[in-house]
């Protein structure tokens, strides 16, 4: 894109907000609002033409206003809808100095989820109640209020909202007013805000209930909800409450608001959504029963209320200057959001569990369609692109690496220097390599440069040569073996010698590689000490060994974990055959972290999909071998007070000895827990989470019904996500056919139906229906789905790895494109290019390997 299209979309800067006078009348029953606004704004040069963004809105008139009584009619309003803009002519030339533009406008209450939507729900005594709430980023602010919608060009926003008496209504600020009008209307003054960017201007009415307020540290932190849903806030009210409190000692800087309004609505396109001072989650991002949840979803609630609160400081307080760094927003608050609830519970080991965002991330990245973290945004569609994988997950990896290379301590001392230097205004990622280079006195910009500005990462070569370890890097991409990226590498190396003695060195390998002593003939080498740089590792023949034959006593869980994550990797590669990866996961009988059972499950579970017949007999009996050790000793029950970890540990190898073992008494046994569950009966949850997946797999049309009845009537947001969730994973052609089309009624929220498409592409047996279905519906699924979640119909097509399967995709994509996810689709259409050669070369080798059950 040129540059010449980039400022067909970048607003001219002569003309410049300051503070919104912004109020809003939204009409719940007929679906729309009237808004009026004065705008104080700072005239730079003289002109007769003011440009702001405005869409889907009608602007009726205004004037711009001069303290010294002036006024300037706007003669002609001209929209552009292509560029989201709308040119305002006035009938005299402003003179450059401080006006105050007034402008009445209207628009609808969407169904899209973006901009200022429609969400709904049934009351328990019946009847559909809406709720009008907002959703601005990336570039959706335009839609509910004409303004300047670019991140730099931040204001202070006075809002009011003129409401029915008996709704509740929510903004960023505290309520400072509240006044009865004529018409029997409310009238709801809110505080100002600090000067901020549009896109965290929130605000939200409807029939909802406020939970009391808890303090932390000073600061006010409700959770709003819909009626009835109360007993389902505490959680979130004390990892808010803990996460406000930590961050402030963390940055050093207070909370820069005056309260945090939690708000769990039925319908959000996102996970959640970092409005300062009044955060928008759905439901089942904020909503939580900890006696009937498992760890998995009490960590997603933990992780995203500490995401959105790390934001208040990083993103709203400091904003990235243009959306070309919206990258190091969401990786930073994806890294803080680690830091918060591993204080929080550190018994979670949530750095382990992040080994798993990581693998996602390096799958990616080893693509030859993967893109540098930062590069150039043009367009809306480019900023809405960049809210993926590599910026959230690579993000967070590199910067869970750079703390640990610098230290802790002298990292978070640099953040702080960052947030004092550039607090209420705006940066560029280069500021914050800069202040913590100058705290740490480290290469921090081009160590950093070198991760941010090119895509990939390197494969790191380990070898011993004349008594020192010899270090080399190339990058890991399978696909561009001449590559010569190069990368400024900080990695921690650990050795340790079979008298004891132990070492670990913290090296930079630069492009020239780099080597190290070696302290014992012998010594067993850990070439990424804690797991914690994002690059994969090779070693020669001797060190290999060592490990191999030590993993369970030398290696530390996420050492275990990128041991057999390098392992798969290579299996996806080419380099290592399917069945070696068997091989090597027999050494792990005895393993007990959950994370790396998970990833061996998972290079399992494709292993599974290759197979048919006699040779997949044999496979599950090799599935039951290597679970059943492990399942006797945890056992059917879970005893009080045992680890969170443990049980979840317990649901998954249960599940997984059913579903891949296709062990009869196993599936017996989740069969009977499933249905004491859903009954109430007391059961585990994570046993009870993987009996609702294990009895889908198998299950008739009775559990079928029962399954849509718990969609509609779980106690919870997880209860009912479970159940609706599992119907994906019906193999009946029939019962499967009645899921896809409920995909697109009133039997599946917008939210959730194109995630539910998804995996219903994952099905092992009916996929290809599935895609099927996707591709026939298109134009309804656009219309019907928000634009950002559309990119989410294609991300289970690289599970259908069947050549013809993968050329009926690829045909299809060639005359549908989803512009505001490009790059994401490419990746999805390689990955699913890789599966198949994948397929190709382990068919044979895992049928020979597993031609009769052993």
């Amino acid at each position: 894109m040129t540059e010449d299209t980039e400022a067909r979309y970048r607003l001219p800067r002569t003309v410049t907000p300051n503070r919104y006078e912004l109020i809003l009348e939204p009409d719940l029953v007929a679906g729309a609002f009237i808004g009026r606004q004065a705008v104080v704004v700072t005239v730079h040069e003289s002109v007769t033409e003011i440009v702001l963004n405005a869409v889907d809105l009608e602007i009726s008139g205004g004037s711009l206003a001069a303290g010294d009584g002036r006024r300037i009619e706007i003669s002609k309003i001209r929209l552009e809808p292509e560029t989201e803009r709308a040119h305002l002519e006035l009938d005299a030339t402003a003179d450059p100095g401080e006006w105050s533009l007034h402008l009445d406008f209207r628009g609808e209450l969407n169904d899209k989820l973006v901009g200022f939507y429609r969400s709904t729900y049934q009351l328990p005594t019946g009847g559909a109640q809406v709720i009008a709430t907002t959703h601005f980023e990336a570039t959706d602010a335009r839609r509910a209020f004409p303004c300047w919608d670019e991140p730099d060009l931040k204001a202070v926003f006075s809002v009011t909202l003129v409401v029915a008496p008996d709704l509740t209504a929510l903004s960023n600020g505290p309520e400072v007013e509240r006044t009865m009008q004529d018409d029997g209307r409310v009238r709801v003054v809110f505080a100002d805000t600090m000067s901020m960017s549009t896109y965290l201007v929130a605000f939200v009415v409807g029939n909802l209930e406020l939970t009391e307020a808890v303090d932390a540290g000073g600061i006010p932190t409700r959770v709003a909800h819909v009626p009835g849903k109360g007993p389902l806030a505490a959680f979130a009210l004390e990892v808010g409450a803990h996460a406000l409190t930590w961050f402030g000692d963390y940055y050093g800087i207070p909370y820069p608001d005056r309260k945090v309004d939690h708000i769990a609505l039925p319908d959000f396109a996102q996970g959640a959504m970092e409005n300062l001072g009044c955060i928008t989650y759905r439901e089942a991002s904020l909503l939580v029963d900890p006696a009937t949840s498992t760890h998995g979803e009490q960590l997603d609630v933990a992780e995203t209320v500490a995401h959105e609160l790390a934001h208040m400081w990083f993103g709203d307080l400091v904003t990235m200057r243009w959306w070309n760094g919206l990258w190091l927003n969401e990786a930073f608050a994806t890294f803080m959001a680690m830091l918060a609830v591993d204080a929080y519970r550190p018994d979670w080991e949530v750095w382990n569990q992040f080994a798993r965002s990581r693998s996602a991330a390096l799958e990616v990245d080893s693509l030859d369609s993967t893109r540098p973290i930062e590069y150039p945004v043009h367009s809306p569609d480019d900023a809405n692109g960049m809210f993926d994988t590599l910026t959230y997950l690579k993000g967070g990896a590199i910067l869970r690496m750079l703390e640990q290379y610098l230290g802790g301590d002298r990292f978070r001392d640099g953040i702080r220097r960052y947030l004092g230097k550039h607090a209420y205004g705006n940066a560029e990622t280069h500021d914050l390599w800069d202040a913590l280079e100058e705290e740490t006195g480290e290469p921090v910009r081009r160590i950093m440069d070198s991760w941010i500005w090119q895509g990939g990462y390197p494969l790191i070569s380990v070898s011993i040569a004349d008594g020192a370890l010899h270090f080399v890097q190339r990058r890991y991409a399978p696909s561009l073996p001449d590559d010569t990226s190069r990368w400024s590498v900080p990695l921690l190396v650990r050795q340790s010698a079979p008298d004891g003695r132990e070492t670990t060195d913290a090296i930079l390998i630069e492009a020239d590689g780099a080597t190290l002593p070696l302290i014992d003939p012998d010594a067993i080498v850990v070439a990424n000490a804690g797991g914690i740089s994002f690059v994969r590792v090779w070693y020669d023949e001797a060190l290999a060994g060592r490990l191999a034959g030590s993993a369970q006593r030398a290696l530390s869980p996420l050492e275990r974990y990128a041991l057999v994550d390098d392992a798969w990797a290579a299996v996806v590669d080419g380099s290592a055959t399917a069945s070696s990866f068997c091989r090597l996961v027999e050494g792990f009988r005895d393993e007990t972290e959950l994370p790396v059972w998970q990833l061996i499950l998972t290079g399992l579970a494709w292993c599974d999909r290759f197979l048919e017949g006699a040779p997949r007999d044999g496979f599950r009996d090799f599935v039951r071998n290597l679970l059943r050790p492990s399942l006797e000793r945890l056992g059917w029950q879970a005893p009080a007070g045992e680890p969170d970890l443990v049980r979840a540990l317990r649901g998954t190898l249960a599940q997984a000895i059913s579903v891949l073992g296709d062990d009869p008494e196993a599936k017996a046994q989740m069969r009977e827990l499933e249905g004491e569950s859903r009954n109430g009966g007391n059961v585990d949850a994570h046993l009870a989470s993987a009996a609702v997946q294990v009895v889908a797999t198998n299950g008739d049309a009775t559990d079928f019904a029962r399954y849509w009845q718990m969609v509609h009537d779980g106690a919870t947001p997880q209860d009912q996500l479970r159940y609706l969730n599992a119907l994906a994973r019906f193999r009946d052609p029939d019962l499967f056919e009645q899921l896809l089309a409920s995909s697109l009624t009133d039997d599946v929220r917008p939210q959730d139906a194109p995630f539910l498409l998804a995996i219903a592409t994952t099905n092992r047996d009916q996929g290809e229906r599935a895609w099927r279905f996707i591709a026939e519906h298109w134009d309804q699924e656009i219309e019907r789905f928000a634009a950002s979640n559309i990119i989410s119909l294609a991300s289970g097509t690289r599970f259908l790895s069947e050549p013809q399967q993968q050329v009926a995709v690829s045909t299809f994509f060639q005359t549908h494109s989803i512009p505001q996810a490009g790059l994401m689709l490419d990746q999805m259409l390689e990955r699913q290019r890789i599966n198949v050669a994948l397929r190709e070369r382990a068919t044979s080798d895992l049928s020979e390997t597993f031609s009769a059950p052993s």
